[in-house]
């Protein structure tokens, strides 16, 4: 068991350090025997995660969660759910597991790594993606639509995998989530890594030449907006990262591009980003417009883009600062990717407000605020 987990933690972080598949706290993964299961805690970053960064469970007691019957108020729900994948924790380090290790349980595989590439996510997030994916990898893989993440999702998934098994007498080994990103499972870490390359030289093939991502020297302009951003925050202290890549321009170049990237596509770029940015003619528009945007959302913008100049991301530190700044750039290259798989599809409002009040991405947002 050890070696397994060590080999775990050596794919968590190959994957958790490129920026191209996981930031931050995002993708989990998980090593399985025949009664318990390692999974990567809620908010921890596969980075740098080390066996402490799992929460070990009882593979037993999980399958409650296949077989109960559960509160039809989604509230209520997804606090049943939780509950009792609490009562599976064996391991003491006092962290959550993954809102996805009922997913995690039920794969077949010993090892699973579950990622949000820039490049799938270009697909996933494009109005042709199940056409693209039928097309590109036809019925080796299965395909899910969007659904909320938590229960809904799990049981979603789970009827799949059972529907593929049946067709196929055997185990699927790669499951998109539709606006969300992929499930590569296999029995060694070798195998996920040959899998997802493969994913990658499949997609690549549909792909022209992309907007470069390196910010270069920041303009005046930008420096000028972080300080108004400071001298408007009143005693509370701001932390500002600026980019002026070739993405962020090209969709700062005038409000209406910047509408294309105004509307999250995954459930990640909610949970860092928040749901709303604002977009700015010009730098002395701040007080008026920021003002009227805490007033409509009831929170102060996380991204501010200035038209012409590129974009900046403010937290309370500079490290959450640089994860909004991360997650926005890969929410605007996804934007982009979506061009070649049929424009872009964006989540909807009621999607994008279950995440916002969601209590376990809520939590997992201050986890990775903290870690």
């Amino acid at each position: 068991m050890e070696n397994n987990l060590n080999q775990l933690i050596a794919l968590s972080h190959k994957f958790g350090q490129d920026p191209t598949y996981v930031i931050a706290g995002g993708g989990n993964s998980s090593f399985k025997t025949d009664d318990k299961m390692w999974v990567k805690a809620s908010g921890t970053s596969m980075a740098n995660i080390d066996q402490d960064g799992f929460v070990c469970l009882d593979r037993e007691k999980m399958k409650v969660v296949s077989q109960k019957k559960y509160s039809d108020n989604t509230a209520s729900r997804e606090q049943e759910v939780k509950e009792d994948l609490h009562q599976a924790i064996l391991s003491t380090h006092g962290k959550r597991p993954s809102v996805e290790a009922s997913m995690h349980e039920i794969i077949r595989y010993p090892f699973v790594m579950h990622t949000h590439p820039t490049l799938v996510n270009g697909v996933l997030c494009a109005k042709n993606a199940k056409a693209t994916i039928d097309k590109v990898f036809g019925d080796e893989v299965v395909y899910v639509r969007y659904i909320d993440p938590g229960y809904v999702l799990f049981k979603e998934v789970k009827i799949a995998l059972e529907q593929y098994r049946a067709a196929k007498n055997k185990e699927a080994k790669v499951i998109f989530l539709e606006n969300h990103g992929v499930f590569v499972a296999a029995d060694t870490c070798e195998e996920i890594e040959a899998i997802y390359a493969n994913i990658e030289a499949v997609l690549e093939k549909h792909v022209e030449k992309l907007p470069g991502v390196d910010s270069a020297r920041v303009s005046a302009d930008l420096i000028a907006l972080g300080n108004e951003i400071r001298a408007n925050a009143g005693s509370g202290e701001q932390f500002i990262i600026a980019d002026n890549s070739e993405i962020s321009l090209l969709y700062t170049d005038n409000v209406d591009g910047f509408k294309e990237v105004a509307i999250p596509f995954t459930p990640d770029n909610i949970v860092y980003c928040k749901s709303n940015y604002l977009f700015l003619n010009r730098t002395k528009d701040l007080s008026e417009k920021l003002d009227s945007f805490v007033e409509k959302h009831d929170y102060p913008p996380k991204i501010i883009a200035l038209k012409g100049k590129g974009i900046v991301a403010v937290e309370e530190s500079i490290k959450s600062a640089q994860i909004v700044m991360d997650v926005f750039k890969d929410m605007m290259m996804v934007s982009y990717l979506t061009r070649f798989f049929g424009g872009p599809n964006p989540m909807t409002q009621e999607q994008i407000d279950f995440i916002d009040n969601w209590e376990v991405e809520n939590y997992r947002r201050k986890m990775s605020k903290s870690s």
